[in-house]
């Protein structure tokens, strides 16, 4: 059976869906699944587990002419065409692909007109869990079920070497120093613990960045060895700043090593950004903050992977988020700390 998955964007988006990947291959064992994703977030889709093709459409650089031809050359191709994202432009790349697909009904997802491009609509409450969305889904398209339960003993969703060649890409040797801009120096009668801390202090909007990292480091710091991730040149300027907090700020990595280095960490922290739900995906300890969108539907909580939810100024709308509302800023660092320390003695 071949089955074409729409998930175009963005890098969380598609960390959210990939957990459906295994429970499609545990049910549909001659399943062959294309990925369609937009051109940008191409390495990380080669990077899912399980995926037999990825196909990259460059729609973001408005490249409408050449993404319209790469569907054509796949159109009519597949037995069923999912679409996860739920939008009026991933339902036209459904269309262009074939005609029996499967998506959320009118009342379902965010772009409501999306509906009219599926042959078949799944009905599904828009503020219920992101991952069991996906699933469920998925389920409705292919005639599975499955248990929430079967999510906490799932295997990591990507793979640690990409499928895209790069020739300056290398994976660090667990036993090598560590990348880094920038290496703290102890002094000579403290000590190093043995704990690693990952810290994402950025989001994809400010409203999801938390404003004190730089307490939660100088608390964690007492157990563990910090570290940072920043990607753009903006966020390592800014992540330089917190380095001097007591953290080591991470040589840039690409996506690939990045799953690499949180193999080698006992828990990550972050906003509710497209790092720390990789880390979800993958099996690691995590902490996620959430402010003025719902940790409950936008993260899977298990024993090693906490939510801290501030209190919004008004009920939190799925469908229209108040971007103005800093109350992440309003969770204590202690309660950070603390949790972070209940893990990292686990």
């Amino acid at each position: 059976m071949k089955i074409a998955i729409i998930k175009l964007s963005a890098l969380g988006d598609i960390v959210h869906a990939s957990v459906a990947i295994q429970f499609i291959r545990k049910h549909i064992a001659n399943a062959h699944i294309s990925w369609f994703c937009d051109a940008r977030f191409e390495q990380i889709a080669r990077l899912l587990a399980g995926v037999d093709e990825v196909v990259a459409l460059p729609l973001k650089d408005k490249k409408f002419l050449k993404t319209f031809g790469i569907l054509r050359q796949k159109q009519g191709q597949f037995d069923i065409i999912i679409d996860l994202q739920g939008l009026l432009k991933s339902a036209l790349v459904s269309r262009i692909l074939g005609k029996n697909i499967f998506g959320f009904d009118r009342f379902s997802t965010k772009e409501g007109l999306a509906s009219i491009f599926y042959t078949h609509k799944y009905s599904c409450n828009y503020d219920k869990n992101i991952i069991l969305r996906n699933l469920e889904l998925c389920a409705f398209a292919l005639n599975f079920s499955f248990d929430e339960k079967e999510i906490l003993t799932k295997e990591p969703c990507f793979l640690k070497n990409s499928r895209i060649p790069n020739e300056n890409f290398r994976i660090p040797d667990k036993n090598s120093r560590i990348p880094s801009d920038e290496t703290r120096i102890p002094n000579e009668n403290s000590r190093i613990p043995n704990r690693k801390i990952l810290i994402a202090p950025f989001a994809s909007e400010s409203s999801k960045c938390y404003a004190h990292f730089a307490s939660v480091i100088k608390g964690a710091k007492e157990f563990a060895q910090c570290f940072l991730v920043a990607g753009s040149e903006p966020e390592r300027e800014k992540a330089a700043k917190l380095a001097s907090s007591g953290a080591t700020l991470l040589a840039p990595l690409d996506l690939a090593q990045i799953l690499e280095f949180m193999d080698t960490c006992d828990l990550i922290i972050g906003n509710d950004s497209g790092i720390t739900h990789l880390a979800w995906a993958q099996n690691c300890a995590t902490i996620t903050l959430f402010g003025n969108r719902s940790g409950a539907r936008n993260a899977f909580a298990t024993p090693k992977n906490l939510i801290i939810q501030a209190t919004p100024k008004h009920e939190i709308d799925a469908f229209h988020i108040d971007k103005s509302d800093f109350c992440i800023n309003d969770i204590d660092p202690a309660q950070i700390i603390a949790k972070a320390k209940v893990i990292c003695d686990a």
